[in-house]
């Protein structure tokens, strides 16, 4: 029998009872949909965090002191954490860097007449724009003699614009935070969601003398972001900024993290490696439930088509032909499974990436709809096996015999 009728026939038995081959089909469906979603929703955060360090270049570098704690709250060591001076000592003491930009950071209710919000202040140096290539949409960037005469001005993000200025230019507008008025001078580009869900647009950036002097009074620092020269002397400026960190403060060295764009990307590449095996696991394992099923309706169908087992075997039927059959419908089940599974799991992941874009980026590369089509047609071919075999031992006396 020709391949192309062998696929005719299998098609016309599946057709018989449709609803339990709609039944059947569904586990597969749902097992290559689930697999694609879960993967995609990886793979779309990896992918956004990949662009976002894109956007700042490679050759970044992020200082930062985080303390562990006793039980009690107290800190270890005497050190209290990153300043101007470290900062300084940064720039002076290691060659290989070429900006530095010493920031803090801290939520604030920020009020324009009776309109009062919650937005996450940050105090930048002069430098800010050269480290992290923030892009400044309309009006102007936070410059040196801001930082030096502690200008009390801001820059706004889109999301700032558009609760406190829906309809007009924030330009020239004034805001205040803590009792201090800031003059709007510039607005930044939309940035969208951070890599820790924050939302990078409800932000206000002020001059760091500012927020040390007029909003906070303090003197700390929430991290030092620095920019290497070269890309390629990425790794050797972060050693000389470890030594350089160490060498000030000895007793921080539990706490202090010197660590690269690269290295953090690297390190959020195996986590999301983790997390994509375990998903697809978990996808997988619906599909293991399909092809249960698919056994399932299997031996059913064999035991129903007795009778048409044993009349082939009369005409002349050898059991590699009845095995080979019942095997290819086992397999055409699960295809036809894998392929509608496909397109549910595709539309499903972007209708996911479409309604949630901000937080939930998905991106679904073809190598794992093509790793779950084959998945499922192995799944047709372990499960459809012992049925095939089953049907094609059968003795043909007693199945002429079989009402």
């Amino acid at each position: 029998m020709a391949l192309l009728e062998l696929f005719r026939t299998a098609f016309s038995n599946l057709l018989v009872n449709k609803l339990r081959s709609v039944l059947t089909l569904m586990g597969i469906i749902i097992g290559v949909g689930s697999v694609i979603v879960m993967v995609s929703i990886i793979e779309g955060a990896q992918e956004s965090v990949r662009r976002e360090f894109e956007t700042v270049g490679s050759n970044l570098i992020f200082v930062v002191y985080a303390p562990e704690r006793r039980a009690t709250g107290e800190r270890r060591g005497t050190f209290e954490g990153l300043t101007m001076e470290d900062a300084d000592a940064i720039r002076e003491r290691c060659p290989l860097v070429a900006f530095t930009n010493p920031n803090l950071s801290s939520p604030m209710r920020v009020r324009r007449g009776s309109e009062e919000r919650s937005v996450v202040v940050n105090g930048v140096s002069e430098h800010f724009n050269d480290v992290m290539n923030v892009e400044v949409a309309t009006g102007r960037s936070i410059l040196p003699d801001d930082v030096k005469e502690r200008a009390r001005v801001c820059l706004i993000g889109p999301k700032v614009k558009e609760n406190f200025f829906p309809h007009e230019s924030p330009l020239g507008k004034e805001l205040i935070a803590r009792g201090v008025q800031l003059t709007v001078v510039g607005m930044l580009a939309k940035r969208g969601t951070g890599m820790g869900g924050d939302d990078r647009d409800n932000t206000l950036i002020v001059p760091l003398t500012v927020m040390h002097h007029r909003l906070l009074g303090t003197r700390l620092l929430s991290s030092i972001d620095v920019k290497a020269v070269r890309p390629e002397l990425v790794e050797a400026a972060a050693d000389q900024i470890w030594k350089t960190m160490v060498n000030r403060h000895e007793d921080a060295r539990q706490g202090l993290y010197v660590d690269s764009q690269s290295r953090i990307l690297e390190a959020i590449g195996k986590i999301m490696a983790i997390f994509r095996v375990v998903l697809g696991f978990i996808g997988f394992l619906s599909l293991l439930v399909g092809g249960i099923g698919i056994m399932n309706i299997m031996l059913v169908t064999v035991t129903e088509r007795t009778r048409e087992i044993g009349i082939r075997k009369a005409v002349g039927a050898r059991q590699w032909q009845i095995l080979f059959q019942f095997l290819l419908e086992a397999v055409t089940l699960s295809g036809l499974g894998g392929v509608i599974g496909i397109g549910f799991g595709w539309s499903l992941a972007k209708l996911v990436g479409l309604v949630m874009k901000e937080q939930l980026p998905t991106h679904v590369p073809l190598w794992v709809m093509a790793m779950s089509f084959s998945f499922a047609c192995v799944v047709g071919v372990f499960f459809g096996i012992y049925p095939a075999y089953r049907a094609a031992q059968l003795d043909t006396v007693e199945c002429l015999r079989y009402e």
